[in-house]
């Protein structure tokens, strides 16, 4: 009898929450966007809402002299409270991020029921196209977007970013961030992969790799993905060839000179050839020719991708993480000048491994 009462006052005692919250009651918002300048900002939240028994995205604007207060603003034009725990993706214009970029961020990370999470992106112009664009395509607004940016870094064109990852390496002086950017085809009515934003501590330097620079920035990082495939076309036998090969392993080593102010960056990259339509792969001669147009192009990429890198002032590769860990004598507290005064020297060598299942 005593055992009864005990496990009834149990479940009494138990049976509610006093920190619950009941989605029904409040606006869950997986996607938000910003845009605008500190006094002058507008805020975009998409969530879903069920009507006529049908799922809907429903867009909410608002303006502010500042993200929080953008979205106080925001909450007073809905029915419900705005609720973001569930948020997946946050865009941002990138004429904001000229200003400071954790002043955009800085809410997201004081409020606990925030998730840490989440995906970052660049938008080209206002943010309210990419936002809008959502209603026509799927019911979870930012789950598209989400999952845009993830299937880009499996074929390793955007680094593996959140804004956890964001917030700590913007206030790291020896290292900085590229951030995803998205761009709008016009023709198609879509979103498009862009290339990253490269920063210089917190401000964007106004500098874009494109899609292929972004690619072998990451190779350069040693940060290839799922898929990381290398395109050329080369001059084989006086004709154009497409050759397509995908890395199979990359093996880096950092070798540094502090005298000199020299890295020397030794790269060993094994390939598979995947696209290749004329016959005698199999010939030594031939196999030794892609093998070594490969090694050139490969290095006068890392080449370009380093010097665009060192004049933005932006070291995304992490090597001042790396001197200031194994040469802390060397490193200097103004790293990005440093870094941008230093001289890098990448020195490739490719291997073909495999060819594909025919002779």
């Amino acid at each position: 009898m005593y055992r009864k009462a005990i496990i009834v006052l149990s479940v009494v005692l138990l049976a509610g929450c006093w920190d619950e919250r009941l989605y029904k009651n409040s606006s869950v918002v997986s996607l938000a966007g910003i845009e605008g300048t500190m006094g002058e900002y507008k805020g975009y939240y998409a969530y879903p809402k069920t009507i006529n028994k049908q799922s809907q995205i429903m867009l909410i604007e608002a303006k502010g002299i500042s993200p929080r207060d953008v979205r106080n603003n925001a909450d007073l034009k809905v029915e419900q409270t705005l609720d973001l725990s569930e948020l997946s993706t946050l865009l941002i214009s990138i004429e904001t991020v000229k200003e400071p970029l954790y002043d955009l961020l800085d809410i997201y990370f004081r409020d606990p029921q925030n998730p840490i999470s989440i995906k970052v992106a660049l938008t080209e112009g206002s943010v309210k196209p990419f936002v809008e664009l959502t209603k026509e395509v799927t019911d979870n607004a930012g789950g598209y977007y989400q999952r845009f940016i993830e299937s880009t870094e499996k074929n390793t064109i955007y680094p593996k970013l959140n804004l956890q990852m964001i917030g700590s390496t913007l206030f790291d002086n020896a290292k900085d961030i590229a951030i995803p950017y998205i761009k709008m085809d016009e023709e198609e009515h879509s979103a498009e992969a862009a290339g990253v934003a490269l920063f210089s501590g917190q401000v964007f330097t106004g500098k874009i790799l494109d899609p292929k620079q972004s690619f072998y920035m990451l190779l350069l990082m040693d940060k290839a993905s799922q898929h990381a495939r290398i395109q050329y076309m080369l001059k084989l036998n006086n004709e154009d060839v497409p050759v397509t090969g995908e890395v199979i392993h990359l093996k880096r080593k950092w070798i540094i000179n502090e005298e000199m102010k020299k890295i020397t960056m030794d790269f060993k990259i094994d390939v598979e050839i995947e696209e290749f339509s004329k016959d005698h792969l199999y010939k030594e001669e031939t196999f030794k020719t892609i093998e070594e147009m490969f090694q050139q192009r490969i290095q006068a990429d890392f080449e370009e991708v380093i010097k665009i890198l060192q004049e933005q002032k932006s070291d995304t590769l992490g090597i001042g993480r790396y001197i200031r860990a194994y040469h802390p004598k060397f490193f200097e507290e103004d790293w990005r000048e440093q870094f941008a005064s230093l001289t890098i020297e990448p020195k490739v060598k490719v291997t073909i491994i495999r060819t594909g299942i025919l002779r």
